[in-house]
């Protein structure tokens, strides 16, 4: 059955985050007096700290950090913009992160929303880094995208061309999370979300329809993680990897996705 492999130093995990920073995520996220960008990176850096905690051991004294997870980060709108290095170690991603004030360097700035474009170079990346050795045998890669707007272009087909990318233990994630948008799904907060099986719950609009649709159904392990670990105990089985964002607290679960892969690690 695939997507059974933990993540470990022998089979590290790939994670790749491609985030809108168009003019509109310098509007505030709803029920807050912050830009959407500034809670992006500020649950962004929680997660990063998860993925570090889960790659550290310690022995007496000492702290040894082992390379269990790499990411590859790019922020979008009319033109896609690599942050840092193409893919870094979780600790010279913290770094980065750290030296740059605690920040992906967001800013709402990047005029209008151009998916296609950024898809496009997750792709490129994650065909790249699958035609190699390191993560043949690994837990899938992850794609994990953040938005807020209609974009100008239709991703779909690209999307659809990640999810054929695969490790021998299965093809690769696709999570769409849509900041603030509203849906058909009935649910009040994180405590009894449980996750979009249909068109119609993500409907009526066409942009939460064509994210659906671009979204992986849920694996089991990524199911029972998410309820065991209290992220989203109502999640249904065969739902698919597809989030609205209505408020602060929703992001703060969504992004926690990222670490729901491989949390039993092997060692």
């Amino acid at each position: 059955m695939p997507y059974e492999k933990k993540i470990s130093q022998q089979f590290p995990g790939l994670i790749a985050l491609i985030v809108d920073d168009s003019g509109s995520m310098g509007d505030h996220l709803p029920g807050t007096s912050n830009p959407k960008y500034e809670w992006v990176e500020r649950y962004s850096g929680i997660i990063l700290d998860e993925l570090l905690k889960r790659s550290s051991e310690v022995h007496g004294d000492d702290v040894k950090i082992k390379p269990r997870y790499y990411l590859h980060v790019a922020k979008y709108g009319g033109t896609t913009h690599l942050w840092k290095d193409p893919h870094m170690d979780i600790e010279t991603t913290i770094r980065h992160f750290t030296d740059s004030g605690d920040s992906l360097g967001l800013s709402g700035s990047l005029g209008g929303t151009d998916a296609k474009k950024a898809f496009k170079e997750a792709f490129d990346f994650l065909k790249r880094e699958l035609s190699g050795e390191k993560y043949k045998d690994s837990f899938p890669p992850m794609l994990f995208h953040l938005t807020d707007g209609e974009s100008q272009t239709d991703a779909t087909k690209l999307a659809e061309q990640i999810k054929q990318l695969s490790t021998s233990d299965g093809n690769v994630l696709v999570v769409n999370a849509y900041i603030g948008t509203q849906t058909s799904l009935n649910y009040q907060g994180p405590e009894d979300f449980p996750g979009y099986l249909d068109v119609s719950e993500a409907g009526p609009g066409n942009d939460n329809i064509r994210l659906f649709e671009m979204s992986s159904v849920a694996p089991d392990c990524i199911v029972d993680n998410l309820k065991a670990e209290g992220i989203f105990p109502e999640f249904r089985s065969g739902a698919r990897l597809f989030f609205d964002v209505r408020t602060k607290e929703m992001l703060k679960h969504v992004i926690q996705v990222i670490g729901s892969i491989g949390s039993r690690m092997e060692r």
